[in-house]
Order: C-alpha cells, then sequence, then structure tokens
C-alpha cells in the first residue's frame, strides 16, 4: 500500500513538473532572413562609395509573448571584414587594411540594453572594429509582427578615427577617404 502512495505522489510530482515545463515560455533564438541587409556609405575627395556586407552573422535571443519593450534578451552581430565589398578590389584592398581585418577579422557589437517607444528602438551597447571597442548607440524603426519575426531599419553616422581606423589616402594623399561613415542596416529575423 505504501508503494502505491508513493507511486501516485510521483506520478502527480512529475506531472506537475511537466504542466509547469510546459506552461513556461522558454526563450528562444530568432534567425537572420536571407532579405536582411547592411552597408556603410562614405565620402572621399574624389566619390561617395557604399560597401555592403555579403555575409552577417547575428544572434538574437526572444521572449515570446513579451511587451516589445521586453521581447528581446540578448543580441550581437558579427560582419567578418572580409565580407564587406565595395564593387571595386583595389578599395576592398584598402578598405581591409584599414581596418586592420588580418589581426581583428571581425566587426562585432554586442547589445547592452535597448528601449522602445512606438516604433522607435534605441539599442545601446559595445561595438569593436579594428581592435578598439567603444560604447555604441544604434537607432532603428522596428516592427514585431504576428508570426513572431522582427524588422529593425536604421542607420547610424560615426568617425573611423573613434576606433583607431585611419581614413585611407592615396596618390600621395590627393585622394582621401572621409572619416565620417554611415552605417545602415535593414535586419529580418524570424522565429
Amino acid at each position: 500500500m505504501k508503494s502505491l502512495i508513493r507511486t501516485f505522489i510521483a506520478t502527480g510530482v512529475l506531472a506537475g513538473v511537466a504542466i509547469t515545463a510546459s506552461a513556461m515560455t522558454l526563450p528562444r533564438n530568432l534567425n537572420l532572413s536571407k532579405e536582411s541587409k547592411l552597408w556603410i556609405e562614405g565620402t572621399s575627395t574624389m566619390k561617395s562609395f557604399s560597401c555592403s556586407a555579403t555575409k552577417i552573422d547575428v544572434s538574437v535571443m526572444a521572449e515570446p509573448g513579451s511587451a516589445p519593450a521586453e521581447i528581446v534578451r540578448s543580441a550581437s552581430l558579427v560582419v567578418p571584414v572580409a565580407s564587406l565589398d565595395c564593387g571595386n578590389g583595389t578599395m576592398n584592398s584598402h578598405m581591409k587594411k584599414a581596418l586592420k581585418a588580418d589581426g581583428s577579422p571581425q566587426i562585432f557589437w554586442k547589445m547592452s540594453s535597448y528601449s522602445v517607444t512606438g516604433t522607435d528602438v534605441t539599442m545601446k551597447g559595445r561595438l569593436s572594429i579594428a581592435g578598439t571597442e567603444n560604447p555604441f548607440e544604434l537607432k532603428a524603426t522596428g516592427n514585431a509582427e504576428g508570426d513572431g519575426t522582427i524588422r529593425m531599419k536604421g542607420s547610424t553616422k560615426f568617425r573611423m578615427s573613434e576606433f583607431g581606423v585611419k581614413p585611407p589616402s592615396l596618390m600621395m594623399g590627393s585622394m582621401k577617404v572621409g572619416d565620417p561613415v554611415t552605417v545602415s542596416f535593414d535586419l529580418v529575423l524570424t522565429p
């Protein structure tokens, strides 16, 4: 009889644990859609330029069913310097040298916090370029769809010199790249 009572108690405890576990909403990883884009725009004494990232790695952990200001638990983004394409082999080579790709092959950003006001999102974090890491804020417009898809669009202007990057200069200084650049993104994250 005691073993039968123990069996009922054990079964009840296991059932309770199973119900509690199934009722909990666990964080899930969101995946970057192929339609996502990230690009850098700048100027030089000759003309403006644009370089697109052909590879972007994003890691986003989300809490399904949470309010927009609480849905994302963690986020990071990695762009291999080798994946930046300016549409010109010589320019690509100079850019990779300026970004110190041999010693720092990745541009890395990690979110520390964010806030949401309507569709405006401000993400604070740390950005590492060419071996120098600084606080970095991204502003975006975001929306979450009913199927769990999140879309973020934005752009941020900064100076390369803030990260120890000397803007390239060619032809004995007659062609110089401007220090300010604008990084823009259109990221689509799906469950």
